[in-house]
């Protein structure tokens, strides 16, 4: 007897994570929210007030420091970004500061001030531990002064390019904490402020707005807390920018679009094992590859439904062959991940002349890669479990 069938919608991965998660908050989520909303309200206007009381205690404004702001833009192979800079004196010459992971792996940069001037670097200097770099400029440039001296509940203000947009910022805050080689702040700046200058009272620098680090919890909500590197005490190394960058930046940004590449696949593949992956979003011939080999899959399964009808042995069978399709899928991705990660790892521990920001960035991005490999894993015994295809 021949029985019409019918494909039946996966609904796994880090959709069930997120339904588990959700199913457990539930019952807590009623009795919190009220609560939370009103902790939410009152963080908000604690945070609105305490900005306006450092902006009160600052005798200049942007207007006053903004021939001294760098926008910055860059182009390469992940497309166009911006981040922020400024010109300041170091060692009695001027210098731009920004962050290395600004214009690492950048094919062209521009940098002109805020006020619209252009800005043309001698040359490149990184940081050999922080994530700052200096660019050397002609000795007639006007600059900010550096100081190292700071201290917690000193108010500050953070002027740059918001979230790259090439709108000017201007925030207030005060010092949260300090340590050695960096401080947090509670100026509320984003992404797109990286680079921008941390001020104090006297117009001076103390650091360099450099990055965001977030943090959920069930009791408390989620986190967010800002950091900064210092600008004292720094090693700095000259190098031949456009051989550091052929050599370690691009080989950055294009970890970090594999990785991205990754994310998009399984974003699609967790809704629908046998959705097409467009090869496009695969940068890489490994997963350019194991697209190719999942889409084939796919046209298999298509050719399956178009029969429309089938015994309870074929039915059996075609799940069988599906199952084993796309456990291969899954182990194959997972050691795509995997190897890469080692590749990242081998190819960092050679380079005598990494800078230690990108040497723990390469070993960030090898954990990611890890941590996905685990995932897909996991992936893939669920669908041990899994039939494909029942009669209507």
């Amino acid at each position: 007897m021949h029985l019409s069938i019918t494909r039946r919608c996966l609904g796994l991965g880090l959709a069930v994570a997120l339904l588990h998660a959700a199913l457990a908050m539930a019952d807590d989520a009623a009795d919190k929210k009220e609560d939370g909303e009103e902790k939410s309200d009152a963080a908000v206007a604690a945070r609105l007030a305490e900005e306006k009381e450092m902006k009160a205690r600052f005798g200049y404004s942007f207007n006053d420091v903004q021939n001294h702001l760098v926008l910055i833009e860059c182009e390469g192979i992940k497309g166009r970004s911006a981040g922020s800079g400024f010109v300041a004196f170091m060692d009695g010459k001027p210098y731009l500061f920004t962050n290395q992971h600004i214009i690492m792996g950048a094919e062209q940069i521009s940098f002109k001030t805020a006020s619209g001037h252009a800005v043309q670097p001698l040359g490149v200097e990184l940081s050999a531990r922080r994530d700052i770099a200096r660019l050397p400029l002609p000795l007639d440039y006007d600059a900010l002064a550096v100081s190292g001296e700071l201290a917690v509940d000193d108010p500050i203000a953070v002027f740059g390019n918001s979230e790259g947009g090439g709108v000017a910022t201007e925030l207030y805050g005060k010092v949260n904490g300090v340590g050695s080689d960096r401080i947090e702040v509670s100026a509320d700046f984003v992404p797109g402020n990286s680079g921008s200058p941390v001020l104090n009272l006297d117009k001076q620098v103390i650091g360099i707005a450099s990055y965001i680090r977030w943090k959920s919890d069930d009791k408390k909500g989620e986190e967010i807390r800002r950091f900064c590197y210092r600008l004292d005490d720094v090693e700095w190394r000259p190098v031949n920018w456009k051989k550091y960058n052929d050599a370690y930046g691009k080989p950055y940004r294009e970890t970090e679009m594999l990785i991205d590449a990754i994310f998009e696949i399984i974003g699609t593949w967790y809704s629908d094992p046998s959705s097409r992956i467009p090869a496009s979003s695969c940068p890489a011939g490994e997963l350019r590859y194991w697209s190719d080999e999942h889409n084939q899959m796919v046209n298999k399964i298509e050719k399956m439904l178009d029969k429309g009808s089938c015994t309870q042995v074929e039915l059996d069978r075609i799940n069988r062959k599906i199952r084993t399709d796309l456990i291969d899928s899954a182990e194959t991705l997972s050691g795509i991940c995997e190897t890469r990660a080692r590749t990242v790892r081998m190819f960092s521990s050679k380079q005598r002349d990494l800078t230690g920001f990108l040497d723990s960035e390469f070993e960030s991005l090898a954990i990611r890669l890890e941590a996905v490999s685990m995932v897909v894993k996991q992936y893939g015994k669920k669908l041990e479990h899994y039939n494909y295809f029942r009669f209507k």
